[in-house]
C-alpha cells in the first residue's frame, strides 16, 4: 500500500526512527531522515538502499537541538521542491537524576529538541497539509507523559507537551472537517537503542523490567495507528489496558510507583550541574 510520496523522519538514523523508515520504505514512500551522528545517517541510508533498492533516501545531517534547525530543515525540503506528506517527530534524548545535579544546558538543549522544534517542524509543515487537505503527522511522545517522574522530571515534562499538544491538535483537525490527522505514541521504555547510554541512565532499573519494549514493536504500532487515524497508542501488547488500570490511581501514589521504576540500583554519583 503507498501510504504517501514523501515522509520525513528526524532521528531516522536508529532505533525507533530507522524502525519507522523501514515501515515508510516498505509501502513505497521517499525518505527524507534527519539526524544527528553523520556515520549513522551514512549507515542507515545504505541499509535501507540495500533492503529496498527502489526507495530514494535523502538525509541531512542537523542538530535539532539548535533553535533555527527546524527552519532549516524546512527550507531543505523547499530547496529539494518536495512537499512532505508524512512528519514524523521522533528525534530525542534523556536526562536522569535529581535536577540539581544535571547540566542545565543539556536539559534546556533537551527541552528545545523535544518542545519548540517538534511545535515549529508542526507549524512549518502543517500548512501544506491544510492546504492539501491530507497529510499525518506522528509524534513520539512516552508512557512517562501521563504522570510526574521523579529523577527523569525535565524529560516527563516535555513528552507531557508533545502528548497534549499532539491530542489537542487532533483535536482542532477534527472539530475544522480537516483529513490531515495527528498520533501521539507513547512507548514504555525501549530497549536496544542508546537511550539509556545518552542519558546515563546505566544504573536504572528502568529497562530490565518487564515492562521494557523494542523499537520494533513501536515503530510497528505506532506505523499502524497512524495510518488509522488513531489519536492516541501506547505500543506494546497490554499496555494500553494497563495504562486504563493505572490512570485510575491517585496522583501521589502514580508518582511513587513511577520514582520505583525509576530508582537506581545504587545511589547515582552527584555530578556538577552548570
Amino acid at each position: 500500500m503507498n501510504t504517501c510520496s514523501n515522509a520525513l523522519i528526524t532521528g531516522g538514523s536508529s532505533g525507533i526512527g530507522l524502525e519507522l523508515a523501514r515501515l515508510f520504505a516498505r509501502d513505497g514512500c521517499r525518505l527524507l531522515l534527519v539526524s544527528l551522528p553523520e556515520d549513522e545517517l551514512a549507515a542507515a541510508k545504505a541499509q535501507l538502499k540495500l533492503e529496498y533498492p527502489d526507495t530514494e533516501v535523502l538525509t541531512l545531517q542537523k542538530d535539532l537541538s539548535r533553535q533555527e534547525a527546524a527552519r532549516e530543515v524546512y527550507n531543505w525540503t523547499r530547496e529539494l521542491g518536495l512537499e512532505v506528506d508524512v512528519l514524523v517527530n521522533n528525534a530525542g534524548f534523556g536526562t536522569y537524576g535529581y535536577l540539581q545535579d544535571i547540566s542545565v544546558e543539556r536539559e534546556a538543549a533537551m527541552i528545545r529538541l523535544h518542545v519548540e522544534t517538534l511545535y515549529r517542524l508542526t507549524r512549518f509543515f502543517l500548512d501544506g497539509m491544510l492546504d492539501r487537505d491530507r497529510g499525518r503527522i506522528l509524534n513520539l511522545s512516552s508512557i512517562s507523559a501521563f504522570q510526574p517522574n521523579p529523577l527523569l522530571a525535565t524529560y516527563g515534562a516535555t513528552k507531557s507537551f508533545v502528548l497534549q499538544f499532539s491530542r489537542a491538535l487532533a483535536f482542532e483537525l477534527r472539530e475544522q472537517g480537516s483529513r490531515v490527522r495527528v498520533t501521539a505514541s507513547c512507548p514504555t521504555p525501549v530497549k536496544q537503542t542508546g537511550f539509556q547510554q545518552t542519558a546515563d541512565m546505566a544504573d536504572s532499573s528502568l529497562f530490565s523490567t518487564w515492562m521494557t519494549t523494542t523499537p520494533d514493536v513501536v515503530a510497528q504500532d505506532s506505523y499502524r495507528a497512524l495510518m488509522s487515524g488513531r489519536e492516541l497508542v501506547i505500543p506494546g501488547k497490554g499496555f494500553q489496558w494497563l495504562h486504563g488500570f493505572l490512570r485510575l490511581l491517585p496522583m501521589p501514589l502514580l508518582t511513587r510507583i513511577s520514582k520505583e521504576h525509576l530508582k537506581p540500583k545504587r545511589k547515582p554519583t552527584k555530578t556538577n550541574a552548570s
